[in-house]
Parts: structure tokens; C-alpha cells; sequence
């Protein structure tokens, strides 16, 4: 049982590492500054270097606010998140980010991911 979900992990590994280098290669320019803004500032600490999100922060992707309301809660954020001025980052700079982060491919459904829904942890 160990073994399986040894070799289960290893494979999603793998499957997460060709995805994540074969997909970063393919950003628009726009959203490759987005992304370079996103690491400079810090955004990767708090919500993972692909807005997976982490314990500090909340998943960012796919599944984005609006453009318009994810630039005014980057500016404005009421919550635990520290807001981000025109000092720190330029509408430019925001836009950027919003790029990037809508430049994530839609999730597949769990049904739809085959070593997911065939294997015996769902069970």
C-alpha cells in the first residue's frame, strides 16, 4: 500500500512538473511581466508561485475574480493581505498580474483526471 502511494505521488510529480514547464513557456508577454510583477513583490509567498494558494493566502487560480475586482482588491484589500499602492505597483503592473493569473488553463473536473479517479484513496 506504502509502494503505491509512493509511486501515486512520484507520478503526479511528474505530471505537475511537465505541465507547469511546458505551460510557462507559453505566457503571453503581458502575463510573463504579470509574472515577473507577481514574483518581485512577493504575491508567491503567501498564494504559492502559481496561485495554487498556501496557509497564509488563498488559491488565486483558475478560477479568478473579475479583472476589474481583482485590481481593486489588490489596491483596496480590506482583509489580512496588505494593500498595494500606486507607489508599489502601476495599473500597468496590476494589469500585468491579472494577466497572468487568467493565463491558467481551466481545471479539469476530479472525475476527469484519471489517476485521481481510479485510484484507491478516493475509496
Amino acid at each position: 500500500m506504502i509502494s503505491n502511494l509512493k509511486f501515486f505521488i512520484a507520478l503526479l510529480s511528474f505530471f505537475n512538473f511537465f505541465f507547469n514547464f511546458s505551460f510557462a513557456n507559453e505566457l503571453s508577454p503581458q502575463a510573463d511581466r504579470g509574472k515577473a510583477t507577481y514574483m518581485r513583490v512577493g504575491c508567491y509567498l503567501c498564494h504559492g508561485t502559481d496561485g495554487q494558494g498556501s496557509g497564509s493566502g488563498t488559491r488565486l487560480q483558475p478560477d479568478t475574480l473579475p479583472p476589474e475586482a481583482m485590481a481593486q482588491f489588490i489596491r483596496y484589500s480590506p482583509g489580512r493581505m496588505p494593500a498595494y499602492s500606486e507607489k508599489i505597483l502601476s495599473d500597468m503592473d496590476l494589469e500585468d498580474i491579472v494577466a497572468f493569473l487568467e493565463s491558467f488553463p481551466e481545471s479539469k473536473p476530479f472525475s476527469e483526471i484519471i489517476p485521481l479517479r481510479d485510484s484507491k484513496l478516493q475509496k
